[in-house]
């Protein structure tokens, strides 16, 4: 079974975040989710309050297929300026794992700390210009390599959908049923 992670702020994007899970899970694909701050509870850019699964210290050492990081302005400055996500991000990239980033968490903490290396990436609200790390592409959802990226709250399920079909690459099939079961029309994206 794929395993993912999913890393959280205060502050971060609930609805990013709520709909990633959803379908990494309609699919079998476990996920982890992981609060980057003190406690499980966290508080979410609408002032939700949703709890984590662990703490990000709790699994540190682990090895994901996939780590995820929703958007949200005040989320992704937290995601940015913690080191252990940093270093659990360098680590995931060293060891080949998908790394797929939604929203401003694509500009804020990929290109912030040049995790990018170059790569194209999309991220929301112009936050591309920002950063000299990366190739910003206007486009909903962006794969290069291992980086997988995507605009916005808007384009969540097309993201989702993305992500489970790199990560069930030998059943795509799978994919394609949940999309039709859900009635996502919007899949499969006519650009991957």
């Amino acid at each position: 079974m794929k395993q993912v992670a999913v890393l959280l702020a205060d502050g971060y994007e609930e609805g990013e975040a709520v709909v990633f899970i959803d379908i990494m899970r309609r699919l079998d694909i476990h996920v982890d989710v992981l609060s980057c701050m003190n406690t499980l509870t966290l508080n979410t850019y609408f002032e939700t309050k949703i709890s984590a699964d662990y703490l990000l210290t709790e699994k540190l050492s682990h090895s994901y297929d996939a780590v995820m990081m929703p958007g949200g302005p005040k989320g992704t400055d937290r995601l940015s300026s913690s080191p252990q996500v940093i270093e659990f991000l360098r680590r995931h990239i060293s060891e080949d794992k998908y790394i797929c980033a939604l929203c401003s968490s694509g500009a804020k903490v990929l290109a912030a700390h040049q995790l990018l290396e170059g790569r194209h990436y999309s991220t929301g609200d112009k936050l591309a210009e920002k950063y000299n790390d990366g190739h910003y592409v206007d486009q909903d959802v962006v794969v290069d390599g291992k980086f997988i990226s995507a605009k916005g709250l808007g384009v969540s399920f097309e993201f989702a959908f993305t992500v489970a079909r790199y990560l069930l690459a030998d059943n795509t099939e799978k994919v394609d049923w949940q999309a039709k079961h859900i009635y996502f029309k919007h899949w499969p994206l006519p650009y991957l």
